[in-house]
């Protein structure tokens, strides 16, 4: 495998070629040399121009890695997360899902369980 010295700058353009001959092409997201773990922001496969895919790919199995462009600067500083959302977000799925865990013990049959879900969704 071909990585040229021992990292990838955020920002760069390469393409790789799996094992199972698949080649990806993006932008590096984020490279750790360590774990040989590499991020990739592709464009969409939804063909949506907003968004992204990305595709994290173990180099261990990677046949080559070219860089197409490289990127010289600084990467664009990270933007910041709302940690109040996020940590709302995540209370209220864990209380779902114990609540689904709830009706299963407490023998609800499978399609009551269904029903409630439906119900709580609308």
């Amino acid at each position: 495998m071909a990585v040229p010295g021992e990292f990838l700058n955020i920002g760069s353009q390469v393409s790789c070629i799996t094992c199972l001959g698949q080649r990806l092409q993006g932008e590096v997201a984020a490279f750790d040399y360590q774990s040989r773990m590499l991020t990739l922001k592709c464009p969409s496969s939804s063909g949506k121009p907003n968004q992204n895919d990305v595709l994290l790919i173990n180099l261990h199995y990677v046949k080559d890695v070219e860089i197409i462009t490289e990127r010289t600067e600084t990467p664009p500083p990270l933007a910041s997360l709302n940690v109040n959302k996020l940590a709302s977000r995540a209370r209220t799925e864990k209380e779902e899902k114990l609540s689904q865990a709830y009706a299963i013990s407490a023998g609800v049959s499978l399609e009551g369980q269904q029903l409630f879900q439906t119900i709580h969704k609308t």
